[in-house]
């Protein structure tokens, strides 16, 4: 089947699926407009089973979330994701005080953008590769009145060390999920490709916290466990660690607050590493990050309207890592158009640096040399309702892929979220 073809009939598809839901909207209002319009979930609460559950210590979650992106050439890229997550808490079942067990699994699929225009920042936060795969399990056990905290079991690096805390409101991948050269520089665990783990986690106070994780640093993730049941150790280990400090971390209610966390972390992996010049091998590569997420402004204190910022640095040495460092920054505003307090208007840019390493030895050679990619995001976040937003996003690429002979791309589309 043709791509155009098979793109086609997934907006197709999406549409319908859209309109089955609007439809349903309707035809519920009249009965249970209250419960089920203001319901966090597609389905409700299953006749108040679900409610129940959670009070017991069991959450259930599903999300879809598909986005729909195109550029002036015509490419068109539509990518779906529908990720499960369950969570048991044992102390509120009154089973073992302080333990807790998660487990994911996720099916994706669809066009990636970025593989079209060639872009090092990819325009979806989703899109990697065709999948279905359980992504992660953990037990996690707290200790010293919950001043310690102890996990183990299968999970991403990138969920927890370089993850972006606002990435929610973005779209594209360095602003929306973690930032995007932490996987080329030591192959740090992604999800969902989540590898065997453990972490400690020392929350002295609610205004600090310093924790560490080892991952199993396999460099073909989903080569070595396409499904996620193998539990598989492979080439050398991936050590993580980060330290974070909190600003006003317990919002008032009656008083304005800023809360904000900046966060200093490093990974390292012991391995063997090539020169990207030269193809000499050298122990150890490692990439250095700082992150800072702070509310500026706030209508009136309990009100979420209001302005945020965010900021992302990253470094790792450049003979080693094409892309050596990306910057991020960005802003958002809560409550911009007056009754839609729960919409968010966002802005960020991300700036990819190439390896001067390279770039001389390009020029040496009569080739031209790389510059850096700037990608800038423009979205807003349609919360219709508890369990459906539609972000509308526009995005611009200049010196796509950091070179400067390239063209640069105007990207435009929507990412629709279910909570089911």
């Amino acid at each position: 089947m043709e791509p155009g073809v098979l793109n086609l009939r997934r907006v197709l598809a999406l549409a319908a699926l859209l309109n089955c839901i609007v439809a349903s909207i309707h035809a519920q209002e009249s009965s249970t407009e209250n419960s089920w319009k203001n319901s966090p979930y597609l389905f409700g609460d299953w006749g108040g089973e679900r409610n129940e559950l959670e009070n017991a210590g069991f959450v259930l979650n599903v999300y879809y979330v598909d986005d729909l992106l195109t550029d002036t050439r015509g490419d068109l890229a539509n990518w779906s994701r529908v990720r499960g997550t369950l969570d048991i808490d044992f102390g509120k079942s009154e089973l073992v005080p302080g333990l807790k067990f998660h487990i994911a699994a996720m099916w994706q699929a669809g066009g990636v953008l970025a593989n079209y225009i060639g872009a090092i920042a990819n325009p979806s936060s989703n899109a990697a590769f065709d999948l279905m795969r359980l992504d992660s399990w953990w037990f996690e056990q707290s200790l010293a009145h919950d001043k310690v905290f102890l996990r183990a079991g299968q999970f991403a690096g990138l969920d927890s060390y370089g993850v972006q805390q606002y990435g929610d409101t973005y779209i594209m991948e360095p602003l929306g999920y973690a930032l995007g050269n932490l996987v080329a520089a030591d192959y740090e665990p992604f999800a969902p490709a989540a590898t065997p783990a453990a972490e400690i986690r020392y929350v002295p106070s609610r205004h600090f916290y310093l924790k560490s994780a080892i991952f199993s640093g396999n460099r073909d993730q989903l080569r070595d466990d396409p499904s996620g049941v193998h539990f598989k150790f492979k080439n050398t280990p991936v050590i993580a660690s980060e330290v974070g400090f909190l600003v006003d971390s317990n919002p008032s209610p009656t008083v304005k607050t800023h809360p904000g966390a900046y966060e200093f972390g490093a990974t390292v992996n012991p391995g063997s590493f090539s020169n990207i010049v030269t193809g000499q091998r050298s122990r150890v590569n490692y990439l250095l990050y700082f992150m800072a997420n702070q509310r500026i402004y706030r209508a009136q204190a309990g009100c979420d309207r209001g302005l945020d910022v965010n900021f992302a640095f990253d470094w790792t040495p450049e003979d080693i890592t094409k892309n050596f460092s990306q910057i991020t920054f960005g802003f958002r505003y809560h409550g911009l158009i007056p009754h839609r307090q729960s919409d968010t208007l966002s802005t960020g840019v991300v700036y990819s640096r190439i390896s001067g390493v390279l770039d001389r030895a390009l020029a040496q050679s009569g080739q031209v040399p790389f510059g850096a990619e700037k990608a800038l995001e423009v979205n807003y976040s349609l919360r219709l309702n508890r369990w459906l937003t539609v972000q509308p996003v526009f995005e611009y690429y200049f010196d796509t892929g950091g070179n400067p002979e390239s063209r640069n791309h105007t990207i435009a589309g929507f990412r629709t979220t279910l909570v089911l």
